[in-house]
């Protein structure tokens, strides 16, 4: 299929001499990248709203992301009546650089109309475990300067240092906005590598928090949504600093959606394929975009990742929700394959699977059906993968963590082979804090005594609250840490986050035997 949006590696310019000081004197690029481009529309005001982002960082390559939109919240974005938009953009080993047109790479992407003038730019020929500064130009507007890192070689003996991100609802119920209390603490960090966002990035219903203050259906609908949550301060802060790496959950799309029930409506499928392609459109993907496919009548788009960061880490991203059905399958026949090929064949001292919905088992908790429980044959696939890694250790190291989100609540249990106290605990699993999101639900109800940990929890006029957060992992070569980063002041701006507890799992001991520090 034809990408024109996407810059390929054939149309990268490599930028030395003249080149070099046609970009830092505004000027079109000559060549191939910028070849039949029509000019720039003259825009009023920054096109830039919704600011900049990196992702999906290889060794040698990073995507880098932009979209265009002068009023990111109303109808149409304020794009009415513009085409496709010719969009420079810039790689620097620093912002000097930039700044002075000692570029390591560039060239013209265009912002097409029917992607919602969203630029993805998959960089090439870049250096391993590299920081680099990147930017965008329209006309004579320059976005904000991004910064971003490639990932280490596999074989390299380096850590991994990384925050973990979930259930990012902006609406409070009634009215009002929720603040971004933790994407503002991550922002303002420089120890981190990159950042995971594993679920419910926005969410779709109605509130009048929310623009529109309805529930989301349409393109424009989905677009405007991003649009609200993307140019929120914290966010925007906190893609211009770090590369992330992404998968949905649930609201991204609509409540406990169902992508592969065969008998989804017509219009749950069509609202299905808006939500997929606006997901698309804003995050900074690798591949696509979505492709319709005809046998189930929604787009599809490839979402799962593996993460490679040096000889330690390797992360296993999952979409829990495209593929899934009411009863047979949480990832489908493909994505589940290509998890338990993952699992088998990994080679790295800890390896990670990145989940919307937990692994464990909470005996008895009623949201049960809509998590890996409630999906006994991939469940028990997955975990006797596992199981089998570990009875195999002396040949191989294997050490297991589960990371999920979705309950609105952290976290620390086990994950056990099967659904029972007598099963043998098989991974490690820390369940990420909502960003803002709540939940009263008492989780020592629902209990395996021989599993649970933690959960981080307060009473608040008579009820439970979450505290809410992010995680902050810390993988070396003998021991995983896991920081729960929390705080209570969501309803306030200037409201912050703090560590208030960390967790070791020993490279080579025992599954159970997680220890707080």
């Amino acid at each position: 299929m034809s990408t024109p949006h996407l810059v390929r590696r054939r149309t990268l310019l490599q930028v030395t001499g003249a080149a070099a000081a046609a970009i830092a004197g505004g000027l079109a690029l000559p060549g191939p990248a910028s070849a039949e481009t029509p000019d720039s529309p003259t825009f009023v005001t920054t096109p830039f709203t919704v600011g900049v982002a990196s992702g999906d960082a290889l060794p040698d390559a990073v995507v880098i992301w932009t979209r265009l939109a002068l009023a990111p919240t109303a109808v149409g974005q304020g794009m009415d009546g513009i085409g496709s938009v010719p969009v420079r953009w810039q790689v620097a080993r620093t912002t000097d650089g930039l700044r002075s047109g000692d570029l390591v790479a560039a060239g013209t992407a265009q912002a097409e109309a029917a992607y919602g003038w969203s630029v993805h730019v998959d960089v090439p020929g870049l250096h391993p475990d590299t920081s680099y500064a990147y930017r965008f130009l329209v006309g004579d507007w320059i976005s904000p300067v991004g910064l971003t890192r490639t990932a280490p070689v596999p074989s390299a003996d380096t850590d991994a240092r990384f925050a973990v991100v979930s259930c990012e609802n902006l609406a409070k119920p009634g009215s009002g906005v929720f603040y971004f209390n933790g994407d503002d603490d991550i922002a303002r960090r420089n120890d981190l590598d990159f950042v995971v966002f594993l679920g419910d990035y926005i969410y779709e219903f109605g509130r009048p928090g929310h623009i529109p203050a309805r529930g989301v259906v349409s393109l424009d609908d989905y677009r405007r949504r991003y649009g609200q949550y993307k140019s929120r301060d914290a966010l925007l802060a906190l893609h211009a600093r770090f590369p992330v790496y992404v998968v949905p959950d649930d609201h991204e799309f609509f409540d406990n959606v169902l992508g592969g029930d065969p008998n989804l409506s017509e219009s749950d499928r069509q609202r299905f394929s808006n939500a997929l392609q606006v997901f698309w459109e804003n995050m900074p993907l690798r591949g696509g975009p979505p492709v319709h496919d005809a046998s189930s009548g929604r787009g599809h788009l490839v979402l799962q990742r593996q993460v490679r960061w040096g000889r330690h880490l390797d992360l296993l991203l999952v979409d829990d929700r495209q593929w899934r059905t009411p009863t047979s399958t949480i990832l489908g026949e493909d994505q589940m394959a290509w998890l338990l090929d993952k699992v088998a064949g990994s080679r790295s001292t800890w390896t990670a699977i990145g989940s919307g919905v937990p692994l464990s088992w909470f005996p008895g908790f009623p949201g049960a059906a809509d998590k890996w429980t409630g999906y006994e044959a991939d469940r028990s696939a997955l975990t006797d993968a596992l199981a089998a890694r570990l009875a195999a250790r002396g040949r191989r190291a294997f050490n297991p963590v589960v990371l999920s989100g979705d309950v609105h609540r952290g976290i620390v249990t086990m994950v056990r082979q099967r659904q029972s106290e007598s099963s043998v605990l098989v991974a490690t699993e820390f369940v990420g804090p909502p960003l803002t999101s709540n939940s009263s639900t008492d989780f020592t109800r629902y209990t395996d005594p021989g599993a649970f940990r933690a959960e981080y929890v307060y009473g608040d006029a008579g009820q439970l609250s979450s505290y809410r957060g992010y995680l902050d992992c810390t993988v070396d070569a003998t021991s995983w840490t896991t920081a729960y980063v929390l705080g209570n002041q969501v309803e306030r701006p200037d409201g912050t986050v703090s560590v208030f507890d960390r967790w070791r799992v020993e490279a080579g001991a025992p599954v159970g035997s997680v220890r707080r520090l």
